[in-house]
C-alpha cells in the first residue's frame, strides 16, 4: 500500500494517533481539519489500490470491507440517517457531521480531501445557521404572547426583541453568503472533486436545507421586527397616556384653584 502522498512534516502535524478504526490498511491515517465556527472535522484517509491496477479479484472484497468499517465509524458518532457513503471512480467518500473518510488511489486523495473539506465547511456553516434559526423560532411564541396590558413587561421584552431581530438579520446575511456555494451550477468539464462535491450536496439535500433555513430566518426577522414595533408603539402609547393624565390632573388642580379664588373673592365685603 502507498502511504499518504503529502510531505511527512505535514502528516505528522495533524495526524491523530490511536484513533483509527480496526481493520483498515496500515497506511490509513487520521487528520483533524478545522472548519468554520470553531468546529473540526475528523478526516480518515485510506489509500487503496484501484481494481485496474490489481490482478487479484480480492480488491472488491477489500473495498466492501472498508466501506462497512467506514460506515460503522461514521454512525458511531452521528445518526445513521446522516451518514453518506459515495463510491466514485475506484474511490470512496464517506461523510457524517464532524467526520469524513476518503479512500482511493494515492494520486486522487488530495483532490478528494479538498472536495470533502470544502463541502464539510459549507455544511457546518449551514447547520449552524439552521440551529440558530431553530432557537429563534422557539422564541416566537413568547414574542407573540407579550402581555400588552403590562407596560413593565413590554419594556423588559424590548431589548430581547431587538437582540433576536439582529440575530435574524445575521443569519440571513450568513445564508446569503452561502447561497453562491450551495446553488453553484455543475462544473464543466466535470472533475473528480466537483463530482464529489455535487453528490455530497445532493445526498445531504443541501439546497433544500438552505432554502428552508432562509425561509425560517425571514419569518423570524419579520416576527421580531413586528413584535419590536408593537412593543415600541405600546411604550409610546403608555407614555402619551401618562402625559394626558398629567395634563388632566393639572387642569383639575388649576380649575380648583380658580374656583377657590372666585369663592374667596365673592365672600369678601
Amino acid at each position: 500500500m502507498t502511504s499518504d502522498p503529502r510531505p511527512h512534516a505535514e502528516r505528522s502535524h495533524d495526524s491523530l494517533s490511536g484513533a483509527l478504526p480496526a481493520g483498515l490498511p496500515t497506511a490509513a491515517a487520521m487528520h483533524r481539519r478545522p472548519l468554520a465556527g470553531g468546529e473540526g472535522l475528523d478526516l480518515l484517509v485510506v489509500p487503496m489500490e484501484s481494481p485496474a491496477a490489481s490482478a487479484s479479484m480480492t480488491i472488491d472484497v477489500d473495498a466492501t470491507a472498508v466501506t462497512v468499517i467506514l460506515r460503522d465509524w461514521l454512525t458511531a458518532a452521528a445518526d445513521s440517517r446522516s451518514a453518506v457513503v459515495i463510491p466514485l471512480y475506484d474511490c470512496l467518500v464517506a461523510w457524517a457531521p464532524g467526520r469524513a473518510a476518503i479512500g482511493g488511489p494515492p494520486d486522487r486523495l488530495a483532490a478528494l480531501e479538498i472536495a470533502v473539506v470544502e463541502f464539510a465547511t459549507r455544511e457546518a456553516e449551514l447547520r449552524e445557521a439552521e440551529r440558530r434559526a431553530a432557537v429563534l423560532l422557539e422564541a416566537i411564541d413568547g414574542d407573540l404572547a407579550t402581555d400588552e396590558s403590562d407596560d413593565g413587561r413590554a419594556r423588559e421584552h424590548g431589548p430581547a426583541l431587538a437582540s433576536r431581530y439582529r440575530e435574524a438579520v445575521a443569519i440571513g446575511r450568513r445564508l446569503s453568503l452561502l447561497a453562491s456555494a450551495v446553488h453553484a451550477p455543475p462544473v464543466h468539464p466535470p472533475t473528480l472533486a466537483s463530482q464529489v462535491g455535487e453528490r455530497l450536496r445532493d445526498r445531504t439535500r443541501l439546497v433544500e436545507r438552505h432554502e428552508l433555513a432562509r425561509e425560517r430566518g425571514e419569518l423570524v426577522e419579520r416576527v421580531a421586527e413586528a413584535s419590536r414595533q408593537r412593543a415600541l408603539e405600546l411604550s409610546v402609547a403608555r407614555q402619551q397616556m401618562g402625559l394626558e393624565w398629567a395634563i388632566v390632573v393639572l387642569l383639575v388642580v388649576q380649575t380648583a384653584i380658580l374656583v377657590v379664588d372666585l369663592l374667596s373673592r365673592r365672600g369678601t365685603p
